[in-house]
């Protein structure tokens, strides 16, 4: 197996193993036994527990922005705003989304990691902006600044998917999916039957 190979391995085995156990909750000893290696095996391949943790978050964060990105590309603008949103308020307990708090709060602690989080982070209302330049150059949506206006609307997301998160349901997303909506006709100027 080639070098960059052994360290997908690992990367994947590490992800597995954070979806399962939470991010502070795995050592290298469970990842060695998990992917079937050697303590001292997984370091040559990573300087440290810190970048390997960082690699895999950066891998997961990157696949999750791909996968909500791809089916944006060619929506309409308002699909592509619903769609976004959709996807920022959970309805499961999908261990992807504690993946992500798990990151921020180990990130208080790991200097380059928060540093890997924020750069991946910021990539979120970026992608938001994309949709609502979109909308405004078509005219399905009326607003001055796009990117600041992606930044609140992500923010309230992101409030709304924290509680969301302690206590998933479709029927709570759809009520915070409203909630956002009713400060996206605001910042945006919709139409009132959106």
């Amino acid at each position: 197996m080639s070098r960059i190979d052994r360290k997908d391995q690992i990367i994947a085995a590490a992800l597995e193993l954070f979806r399962s156990k939470g991010f502070a909750d795995v050592s290298t000893r469970d990842l060695a036994d998990h992917a079937g290696l050697s303590r001292s095996h997984v370091y040559h391949y990573f300087s440290d527990w810190k970048e390997l943790r960082r690699e895999a978050f950066v891998r997961f964060a990157n696949e999750q922005l791909d996968e909500v990105r791809a089916p944006l590309a060619d929506a309409p603008p308002m699909d592509a705003l619903l769609g976004f949103l959709r996807d920022c308020l959970p309805c499961t307990a999908d261990a992807g989304w504690a993946l992500w708090l798990d990151a921020w709060d180990e990130a208080m602690h790991d200097p380059e990691l928060a540093q890997a989080y924020l750069v991946i982070n910021a990539q979120w209302p970026s992608m938001l902006a994309e949709v609502i330049e979109r909308g405004v150059t078509s005219g399905a949506f009326r607003c001055d600044s796009p990117t600041r206006a992606a930044r609140q609307l992500f923010a309230v997301a992101m409030g709304y998917a924290d509680d969301l998160m302690l206590k998933p349901s479709t029927e709570s997303a759809a009520a915070a999916l409203d909630e956002v909506l009713e400060v996206a006709g605001l910042l945006l100027d919709l139409p009132r039957d959106h």
